[in-house]
């Protein structure tokens, strides 16, 4: 099985832009990605004008090729998973709803000037420090994966600093692959911190050049970070860093995120794709509208997370089409087994699809970076 499945990655940005929509179609998994345009007006027709009503025999769908099954590391079969014989009319297709939502022109081409558009545009500089937090009320969609993927991406274009907050349960550390020996409550203790050198003894930064400053062991502490820890934390890192990033905890009516909201300038909501997190997510959405923070929404970016090799179904598909039309941009991030193994993540491990997906996610976040005028953007490459 290919981590790239048919559908599971791509980006379904701004519903405020019209551009004629498009698709890329790819035979050869192995082949570098390039896009085949499409003008669609409707329903895709089944004959082309002047032409006989009889379908072409390339026109008939052939029976795909059973492949042999592999095994993920650990054991766990999952290509088995993609080979099942599924009704195709109680699936739901990315095919049509990316011609259904998408907004902005993917442009001629999704090679390598796609992607030095991509990371010219996560280059884009931010002045003061830019916090982005990562959140949602559903558990299990892989909000933390996505933060250290995310993370990692943006430090290794970027090449400035960029760092983590982890905020929920220290798994970011995990999956940042090591703990640093000193962590925030140490930070905090320190009233000697001022310096980036300072700061610098209670990260750990992997190969990429992402930092992150973890929670202590909770086995050894009864410490829970608050409010104004956050505030105190805050204060200290954007003195030093471009782009922080803050992996939050679930419950979003708690007293830290009464302090994170305020500060955030984008957000990114996770979700997985199945339709109970795509409700949940709804709901995230939601509470932000009536709690004060509908500007929030404006600036946010929603990563639709494949923490399974399955495709989506018609219903959840149908929620997530009207989610895209609520928030700025969304991306949709393909199963990986790098990520699926649980360990600590390296983007150098990802997949071919995974990595590129995970530029267009930071992209998208970019957009919202002070540096960047959207309205005079023209996204040819998008």
């Amino acid at each position: 099985m290919s981590n790239r499945g048919r559908y599971r990655g791509g980006v379904l940005p701004d519903a405020t832009r019209r551009a004629a929509p498009n698709w890329r179609a790819r035979d050869d998994w192995a082949a570098p990605t390039v896009p085949e345009l499409r003008r669609i007006d409707g329903p895709r027709p089944i004959q082309r004008l002047g032409e006989s009503s009889a379908p072409t025999p390339a026109a008939i769908r052939a029976p795909a090729p059973v492949r042999p099954r592999e095994r993920v590391p650990g054991g766990i079969a999952l290509d088995g998973l993609d080979q099942q014989d599924v009704d195709e009319s109680a699936q739901f297709s990315w095919h049509d709803l990316v011609w259904r939502i998408k907004r902005m022109d993917f442009g001629p081409g999704r090679g390598a000037n796609y992607e030095l558009d991509l990371r010219e545009r996560i280059r884009t500089s931010v002045g003061t420090a830019f916090p982005i937090a990562v959140l949602n009320l559903k558990g299990g969609v892989g909000k933390t994966s996505v933060v250290e993927a995310l993370g990692s991406t943006l430090a290794s274009v970027r090449r400035d600093p960029v760092i983590g907050i982890d905020l929920d349960g220290g798994d970011l550390s995990d999956r940042h692959g090591r703990r640093s020996h000193l962590n925030m409550l140490d930070l905090l203790q320190d009233i000697t911190v001022t310096r980036y050198s300072d700061v610098r003894a209670h990260t750990y930064m992997n190969s990429s050049g992402f930092e992150v400053l973890g929670l202590p062991d909770y086995v050894n502490t009864n410490w829970r970070v608050e409010r104004q820890d956050f505030i105190k934390v805050f204060s200290i890192l954007r003195k030093h860093y471009s782009l922080v990033l803050i992996d939050c905890v679930k419950a979003l009516n708690s007293t830290v995120m009464e302090a994170v909201l305020p500060e955030s300038r984008a957000l990114v909501v996770v979700s997985s794709a199945s339709i109970d997190s795509i409700k949940k997510t709804k709901t995230t959405l939601e509470w932000l509208r009536r709690n004060g923070y509908a500007k929030l929404i404006a600036s946010t970016v929603l990563a639709v997370n494949h923490t399974e090799p399955r495709e989506l179904d018609t219903l959840a598909g149908k929620e997530l089409e009207q989610l895209a039309a609520q928030v700025a941009a969304t991306v949709v991030l393909p199963f990986d087994r790098h990520i699926h193994e649980g360990r600590e993540i390296g983007i150098d491990r990802l997949s071919k699809e995974s990595r590129r997906c995970y530029l267009e996610l930071a992209a998208a976040v970019a957009e919202r970076f002070p540096g960047r005028d959207v309205r005079r953007n023209d996204y040819r490459s998008w």
